[in-house]
């Protein structure tokens, strides 16, 4: 009998592979629109809650011996080399880049890797044509090149506050959004080969 797994289920492991990443944005904002930090300091107290957040997972996993995740590598690398960079930059400029090159440096490894397979449950999974995988993967590259693109148009044709708001909030809105439509999407496909394969299996079935 296959498992019937929730979109929330889904998504869990993909979350939490990216908790670097996803602390160290939401650090960010808090300590810029919440408790009116710096930009630079906001920067600083964002590095140390995802590296923290990162290697804290790194070492749950060690222990447990579960499976590191490439996306897990990926979230924890670019926060690391990024963070450290502006830490050792001190320009305001930088920071406003740093959504982008992490945006290029995903949408790059997303379109060189077989990254969603390991994320899709395996009762799904088993039904999905590996053509249809392969082009998600693909459009999910474009979309990260896209934002990273965008991202920097509002950096220099906006002021921070804008920029600060965007960043945090509409990339992230659009990958939930269209997370779910994936979902959507890769279930009903899978249904219907499910049920394709029932259908030509049962001629045969005493």
């Amino acid at each position: 009998m296959s498992t019937v797994h929730s979109p929330l289920q889904v998504a869990k492991p993909i979350v939490l592979d990216l908790l670097a990443a996803i602390t160290f944005a939401a650090a960010f904002f808090i300590a810029k629109r919440v408790f009116d930090v710096s930009g630079l300091h906001s920067v600083y107290i964002a590095t140390i809650v995802g590296i923290a957040t990162g290697f804290a997972q790194l070492i749950v996993k060690r222990v447990t011996r579960e499976e590191i995740g490439p996306l897990q590598w990926l979230s924890l690398g670019v926060v690391l080399i990024l963070g450290l960079m502006t830490i050792a930059l001190h320009d305001e400029h930088y920071i406003k880049l740093k959504p982008s090159v992490i945006d290029l440096s995903v949408g790059i490894f997303m379109a060189t890797r077989d990254w969603m397979t390991p994320y899709i449950p395996a009762d799904t999974r088993r039904y999905l044509e590996a053509r249809v995988v392969y082009r998600a993967e693909k459009l999910w590259a474009v979309l990260m090149v896209g934002f990273a693109i965008v991202n920097v148009l509002v950096a220099f044709l906006t002021d921070f506050a804008v920029w600060a708001l965007y960043a945090t909030f509409v990339p992230t809105l659009i990958i939930v959004v269209l997370f779910f439509v994936q979902y959507a999407v890769f279930k009903r496909l899978s249904d219907q080969a499910a049920l394709q394969a029932g259908e030509k299996a049962s001629p045969s079935a005493p």
